[in-house]
């Protein structure tokens, strides 16, 4: 058996079911190989970086390793953005790619692929002789799984033409390693000094993180919420999952509204669940300024975004250990009213509405009031992935329907990474609707993924905010009092790229026209591009706040 044989037969053995890639002379053996097994679906994308975003989208949707494969030297290169984008948003990957022969620098397309992969943080492991391929692909898909990154696996070109040992029965995959996360429980006296500081709080807020939905701790923490009297919030990761649709605050820190982070100001107790209360989330630290932190989290410690340890850390996974704080105050028949009063429920109903008017251009709709329809329109088991840059901040405080699956392409601040994220999402859900959410200046940069998400017919809808400006750097450059039209940079039009590219296509210049696009979108079969032209007048708040100092 040949080692490129064997790699693809481990890989087999490993669970693959779909791989995302880009075909080359370093990995054409390899996929030769693996196009031999039955029910193995290969998404052929138009470039690589977009190929692992792809499979960054299915690994989200399907909670599985996913599978990507790549050629050497270039090929590698290309995707270094979506190599440290897919590292920081902790998706777990595995990259089948080759290398160029040792001792042989000579080819042009030579170049140090370990230093370059690590430098992003992802893992790389390296088959240097036969022997050690099944080995390595254990590895490989071992380290993606326990430490949620995505891993490189390089077979050099002369080794994996080689003969090895290796039969194929006998392989055992990484899972035999590592059966899952196990539910660590807490110790008994940090869960007593939460009880201890809930007991003498009167307004507490739980807040849940992406752990906590990994976890399965959303009901617990619901229900202690509802005894504390709390005001429920998540952080950005984990939008729409979870909390009591009446005293929920949505989203903490900097995409929070004024009316919560002043009732968060009231707060004297913050109970954090799976969350890692970074700088966003806590507004580096100002966010809960009289509340002591309760802090749950399966890490041995985490330091919150204030460079601060929070006044009690419960080690525990976030399930067991939210469920035993709740047991330990049931059995005291402790509960308060808390936040939870008509007062606050009515602050809570309109907390949303930003109230600034805004000139809106001709042609073009209030990005605000286009992302209520978009929220309005589509039912809440429609997932969403929304993209960078300064039109991020409406679909995120705007929609607020509870939807169970959200991406947030947000690891690396890099515009350009959702469209293809979302197609790999859209491929795992295997023809259910999804939708991504992105600007004109990021759609750009993966348009030619277009070809690909035409050829897997997968139910995506691409929402493109089309200011035709770069609106991050436009509202940065006229808060600078420097010229905001070097910003402005004229789009194509998206509808008649999309049909070029045999997509349907529809362009909205009228709120009327937003809502007719989502519903086209719905009725049809197979993918859809909204080309929606917004106002660039529109200021979202949190860039209000930051570069203008408003107190919004």
């Amino acid at each position: 058996m040949k080692v490129y044989e064997a790699i693809a037969n481990a890989f087999i053995k490993e669970g693959t079911s779909t791989i995302f890639g880009l075909l080359g002379d370093g990995n054409m053996n390899w996929a030769a190989a693996i196009s031999k097994y039955p029910g193995v679906e290969n998404v052929d994308a138009r470039d690589e970086g977009a190929a692992l975003t792809m499979t960054e989208g299915w690994a989200r949707a399907t909670g599985k390793v996913g599978i990507c494969s790549v050629t050497h030297g270039p090929g590698l290169t290309r995707m270094t953005t979506s190599l440290v984008s897919v590292t920081r948003c902790r998706i777990p990957v595995v990259i089948c790619t080759s290398a160029t022969e040792l001792n042989n620098d000579g080819i042009n397309q030579a170049i140090d692929q370990r230093r370059l992969v690590t430098a992003t943080g992802a893992g790389y492991v390296e088959v240097l002789k036969p022997a050690f391929a099944e080995t390595a692909v254990r590895q490989a898909f071992y380290m993606a799984r326990t430490e949620l990154r995505p891993v490189v696996l390089a077979v050099p070109m002369d080794v994996q033409k080689m003969e090895c040992d290796a039969d194929g029965a006998d392989y055992e995959p990484s899972t035999t390693l590592f059966r899952g996360q196990q539910k660590i429980r807490p110790a008994v006296d940090r869960l007593n000094a939460a009880v201890d500081i809930i007991r003498a709080s009167k307004k507490c807020v739980v807040v849940c993180g992406r752990g906590a939905i990994k976890s399965g701790a959303l009901d617990a923490a619901a229900k202690l919420a509802k005894r504390l009297g709390a005001l429920t919030a998540t952080t950005l990761l984990a939008k729409g999952t979870f909390g009591d649709p009446e005293y929920h605050a949505g989203i903490a820190g900097m995409f929070s509204t004024k009316t919560v982070m002043q009732m968060f100001e009231e707060a004297d107790c913050a109970i954090a669940v799976g969350a890692s209360l970074n700088p966003h989330t806590i507004e580096g630290g100002y966010l809960f300024p009289q509340g002591k932190i309760i802090h749950i989290d399966a890490e041995p410690a985490v330091v919150m975004g204030n460079g601060r340890a929070a006044d009690c850390y419960v080690q525990g996974d976030a399930a067991v250990t939210v469920q035993m704080l709740e047991d330990l105050l049931a059995q005291e028949n402790f509960s308060q009213e808390g936040y939870r009063t008509a007062s606050v429920k009515k602050l809570l109903a309109g907390a949303d509405r930003d109230p600034a008017e805004y000139e809106i251009e001709a042609g073009t709709v209030d990005p605000r009031e286009a992302c209520r329809i978009i929220d309005d329109r589509l039912p809440p088991e429609v997932g969403v992935a929304i993209g960078l840059g300064h039109c991020f901040a409406f679909p995120v405080m705007v929609m607020n329907k509870p939807r169970p699956f959200q991406i947030y392409s947000n690891g690396f601040g890099s515009i350009g990474q959702t469209f293809a994220t979302a197609i790999g999402a859209a491929v795992a859900l295997k023809g259910k609707p999804f939708v991504a959410i992105e600007g004109d200046g990021g759609a750009m940069q993966n348009i030619q993924e277009l070809d690909t998400l035409r050829r897997t017919g997968a139910k995506l809808l691409f929402i493109i905010m089309n200011d035709e400006t770069l609106g991050a750097e436009y509202h940065k450059l006229k808060a600078a009092k420097l010229e905001p039209a070097l910003a402005n940079v004229e789009s194509p039009d998206f509808a008649a790229v999309a049909r070029g590219f045999g997509v349907r296509g529809a362009t909205a210049r009228t709120l009327d026209e937003v809502a007719s696009g989502i519903d086209e979108f719905m009725k049809g079969d197979g993918p859809m591009v909204l080309d929606m032209r917004i106002s660039r007048n529109v200021l979202n708040i949190t860039y209000r706040r930051m570069f203008y100092g408003e107190d919004v």
